[in-house]
């Protein structure tokens, strides 16, 4: 039950909440604390959703409160923004795993909130757990320094963290660390040729596949630069 909790309070869903009606809000997606201080990492594209009369809050589950957010840095080069709410009393937050813990075929998990509107009581997103592994770094300038998973990034997921479990070296555990920051789905083609034995006749039989997108460590490290925070790499 408290890792549950925690999950929770690190792992958070945002929210905006219009500056004259405060018992209304949007939900824009997911992101996640990254130390005890207020830091937080989630994507461009859920901080610039937020209108001009509306502000950006978290909620922490596990706490059961609100806390206003405050955009600190913008990338212009990846889908990723930077942002600082009060603190938010998370201990021992996970740390970062670099390239060499990670590559194609680990193991990977990915826990965030996706939109799902139930009615005028409920909350208008829920949790949700996704499993699978990492099928490819992307080759694409449209998705730079990013891997590629084998399974789809759902809508209001973008802004989790992509979490990886290493194994400690003579000890009987694992570590768990954040590899990465979801942010989207991409199509890709899988193309299949069977050839009948017909004259002139070639039957084409493709299956398209939807990859889920992660940034890698150091996109999400360059959005650090020149703040002063002092992250927990794990070597």
């Amino acid at each position: 039950m408290e890792e549950i909790l925690y999950v929770e309070d690190v792992i958070v869903p945002l929210i905006a909440i219009p500056e004259n009606a405060a018992n209304k809000f949007r939900f824009l997606g997911t992101g996640f604390y990254i130390d005890e201080k207020g830091y937080l990492i989630t994507c461009r594209h859920i901080t610039d959703a937020v209108n001009e009369n509306e502000r950006l809050f978290t909620y922490q589950l596990g706490k059961r409160r609100e806390l206003e957010l405050k955009l600190i840095n913008r990338s212009t080069q990846y889908d990723i923004s930077l942002c600082k709410s009060d603190p938010s009393e998370v201990e021992n937050p996970w740390p970062f795993f670099d390239a060499p813990y990670i590559n194609i075929g680990s193991d990977v998990e990915v826990y965030g909130y996706f939109h799902e509107p139930l009615g005028p009581k409920e909350l208008p997103f829920r949790q949700r757990y996704m499993k699978g592994y990492i099928s490819g770094i992307s080759r694409e300038t449209s998705y730079p320094d990013s891997y590629e998973l084998n399974f789809p990034i759902l809508f209001g997921m973008s802004g989790s963290p992509l979490v990886c479990h290493i194994p400690i070296e003579g000890e009987n555990k694992r570590q768990t660390g954040i590899v990465g920051c979801v942010y989207g789905s991409r199509e890709s083609e899988v193309v299949h040729y069977t050839v009948i034995s017909s004259e002139n006749y070639e039957e084409r039989v493709s299956r398209i596949v939807e990859l889920g997108l992660s940034y890698m460590p150091k996109a999400l490290f360059s959005v650090f630069e020149g703040s002063g925070i002092n992250i927990r790499i794990f070597s």
